[in-house]
């Protein structure tokens, strides 16, 4: 059911959601995400990804939120062939131009496998519960485009010099450089219309989306404008769309893992229009009306990944499966 540019994805738990089991020790559930990881590229998935938040949707009990750099430099040891990806690091929280450095440090260290999704961040709440001054969204859109032409020329550029409506850079040395040339492909994530997609028309190598197909369609033909009015070819903005997937044994399995997930009590159609819900099979099935559109990345959140083996499941059914490593001669 996939071509050579398909890519299947997968998220590793970091605690926003309340992922990573309440009985393990914090050090115990770093061990476990990571461990998604290795399992992901056992399975054959071609992408792991991180998200950003500061702290859990979970109030009581508290969970710990794990950093999403420090995530993908531990992923990067434990991998070694698998692509490793922020989808999406919030742009608000970070210093532009240290995160160039520290992006360039992952593309070292994993081996080249680093993808760098950007987006404007979904909880402003979060940051200034924190003490960080987040600016308005229109505001942080916009800086997501500014971010990455200054990424781009902090790797190209022994020394970078930069002038942006948000930061100023002046000869500043970002060192290693990384050991993708020019860089790592640099995703924005989000689905406005007027704003956010026309900044993926002109400053990213791919977009992320999310919603059912219908709304994938609509969006799709909107960055279809934008990229032409920019002189760019549609095809040249590689296309991701970011899914929970609810993995059962059976439909009736499934049914329970939607009722047991949808924490906020969303009519039924609802969750699922939005959401892979079923049987194996059943989801993949689901999954092809997404690469009918010309979606070439999916990026899947398993929130039961470390109760089941639904990340391993879904890969066989949509990739096939995987070839027996050989016996020892």
């Amino acid at each position: 059911m996939t071509d050579n540019s398909f890519r299947l994805g997968c998220f590793v738990p970091q605690g926003w959601r309340a992922d990573l089991p309440a009985s393990l020790a914090p050090a115990q559930r770093w061990e476990a995400a990571v461990g998604v990881a290795r399992r992901a590229e056992h399975s054959g998935y071609g992408a792991v990804w991180v998200y950003e938040h500061l702290e859990s949707l979970q109030r009581d009990p508290p969970s710990p939120v794990f950093d999403p750099l420090l995530m993908l430099a531990t992923v990067g040891w434990a991998t070694t062939e698998v692509r490793l990806g922020t989808m999406c690091l919030a742009v608000g929280l970070h210093q532009p131009t240290r995160l160039a450095q520290q992006l360039a440090c992952l593309d070292v260290v994993s081996g080249g496998r680093l993808e760098v999704g950007i987006g404007a961040g979904s909880d402003p709440g979060e940051a200034d519960r924190f003490g960080i001054a987040m600016p308005p969204l229109r505001e942080r859109i916009f800086a997501c485009g500014e971010l990455a032409e200054l990424l781009r020329a902090c790797w190209g550029h022994q020394r970078a010099g930069f002038e942006g409506r948000y930061t100023v850079v002046s000869g500043a040395r970002v060192e290693p450089k990384p050991l993708q040339r020019p860089g790592p492909p640099i995703w924005i994530a989000g689905a406005g219309e007027r704003l956010t997609l026309w900044q993926v028309a002109r400053h990213a190598d791919g977009c992320c989306l999310f919603g059912p197909p219908e709304r994938l369609a609509r969006k799709l033909e909107v960055l279809s404008e934008h990229c032409h009015a920019a002189g760019r070819r549609p095809e040249t903005v590689r296309v991701a769309v970011l899914l929970d997937c609810l993995v059962g044994d059976s439909e009736a399995a499934a049914d329970r893992l939607a009722e047991r997930f949808n924490r906020h009590h969303e009519p039924p159609s609802d969750y699922r229009a939005r959401r892979l819900v079923g049987s194996a099979q059943g989801c993949a099935q689901q999954l092809q009306r997404y690469l009918d559109l010309g979606v070439e990345e999916v990026c899947c959140y398993f929130p039961d990944s470390l109760e089941t083996d639904a990340p391993e499941r879904l890969a066989a059914a949509v990739l096939g499966p995987r070839p027996s490593p050989a016996a020892p001669a």
